[in-house]
């Protein structure tokens, strides 16, 4: 994954332009933003809650085995971090390459093959082909992403993001024909720096060079994405999705609504899916909008899309992401959802319309508030807040609980965005969440 807590120099930029606000020193209790005074005790206090510990969550169902053996391989010391251009890069994509063989999976004659070549020096895309049951040559194509690539050396991305490549490939064995709509499952290749938000980052090459099978952006009904799909950290999102982007179009959000609203027969391992826009999490205090992941080459061109995500926790883009620190059962449970998902949107031929500032407020607020409100007890919060942030966590629960969810300000807005940015810093253990 790439973009506002890719690259931790991003935040050493925040703390270093705060620092002309905010002393940082033991006695930071005493001077706010601004030289303000803030009441409550000193950050050297932290929250007493633990962490999950991954390693003790269970692996039962067989589809959880089956991802886990995925993320093992990819995510494997041999493979090296799966940097692009290097042999580990390249077995991966061959494993998915195999994979898709597997799965019944056909390649787009165009292409002459599952891989999409982005250069020599990179290596590939990997497009994997479902064709839908209807025989009109213009039926519209859902598209079902990861990217596969890491930061290579000891740097495994166990949860970024083999984590999402095993649910893109088990969404692929259980989807089977849609009757109204062709199915791509493709592996992205070069989406971690430095090739992000470049030419050579993996999505933006396959819409910059779109193969003449799908011959318009315009047919693409919907691109999901999915980054950082295994992680767990904070005990209230053990078993949290969440989904952003959708509210750009309406009926892309009613399905997602719908499919999130409606128990999965037989019921799979428990599953909350949470809808939130996305700029609750693009949107850096001090920086400004920052895309991080391969949906940003689709929003470009104005496809509608949807981003999944179980947000970062301490181990991202660290040697300590490893297999054994994912939450399987939950990824197994993100299949099932995925795929019901994807057949309730089939029902939909005609093409989803994009606004590109379109928010859903309430909708958004409902998501973070029971967070908010967790994170700000002592007992239930995000493990290593400090008693600053925790201070400035209880002003935001209270906060929220008088909020006009009918008319926002564009200042209520910019608020609910530092509230959210607050909690995936916490979540990352960034340091110095209090000064946003």
């Amino acid at each position: 994954m790439s973009g506002p807590f890719l690259l931790r120099h991003r935040w050493r930029v925040l703390i270093a332009s705060a620092s002309a606000l905010i002393v940082v020193s033991p006695l930071v209790a005493q001077v706010g933003v601004g030289g303000a005074p803030l009441a409550g005790p000193p950050p050297t206090l932290m929250v007493s809650m633990a962490a999950i510990d991954p390693t003790t969550l269970p692996v039962t169902r067989e589809l959880a085995k089956r991802l886990r053996t995925h993320v093992e391989y990819l995510a494997s010391p041999d493979l090296h971090g799966r940097k692009p251009g290097t042999p580990g890069n390249r077995a991966a994509a061959d494993y998915i390459a195999a994979r898709f063989r597997e799965l019944g999976l056909e390649a787009l004659p165009s292409v002459g093959g599952y891989g999409q070549q982005i250069s020599p020096a990179l290596g590939d895309n990997l497009i994997g082909l479902r064709p839908g049951a209807s025989p009109d040559s213009t039926s519209p194509w859902l598209l079902i992403g990861a990217h596969y690539d890491h930061l290579g050396g000891q740097y495994l991305g166990a949860d970024d993001n083999a984590s999402a490549v095993a649910i893109l490939l088990e969404t692929a064995r259980i989807l089977l024909r849609l009757p109204h709509h062709h199915l791509l499952f493709i592996a992205f290749n070069a989406e971690e720096p430095p090739f992000v938000r470049t030419p050579n980052m993996g999505s933006q090459y396959f819409v910059d060079h779109l193969p003449p099978e799908i011959g318009s952006p315009s047919r693409l009904q919907t691109a999901i994405i999915m980054d950082l799909m295994g992680g767990v950290h904070w005990e209230p999102l053990r078993d949290v999705v969440f989904a952003a982007g959708a509210e750009k179009s309406s009926g892309l959000y009613r399905r997602v609504r719908e499919a999130t609203a409606t128990p999965l027969t037989p019921p799979p391992s428990p599953l909350t899916v949470l809808t939130l826009g996305l700029h609750l999490v693009e949107e850096i205090p001090l920086i400004g909008q920052v895309s991080y992941s391969d949906y940003d080459a689709f929003r470009d061109l104005s496809v509608p899309f949807l981003f999944l995500s179980s947000g970062r926790t301490p181990r991202y883009h660290q040697t300590s992401d490893l297999p054994d620190t994912l939450h399987y059962e939950r990824m197994a449970a993100t299949v099932r959802w995925l795929a019901n998902l994807a057949e309730r949107m089939d029902q939909d031929t005609a093409p989803y319309e994009f606004q590109a500032n379109r928010i859903e407020f309430a909708d958004e607020v409902a998501a973070l508030r029971p967070l908010v409100a967790q994170a700000a007890k002592r007992d239930t919060g995000i493990p290593g807040t400090s008693s600053l942030s925790l201070w400035r966590l209880e002003q935001d629960d209270k906060w929220l609980a008088g909020l006009d969810l009918v008319a926002p300000t564009p200042d209520t807005i910019k608020r609910l965005e530092r509230i959210s940015i607050r909690l995936q810093c916490l979540l990352a253990d960034f340091p110095a969440c209090f000064l946003i």
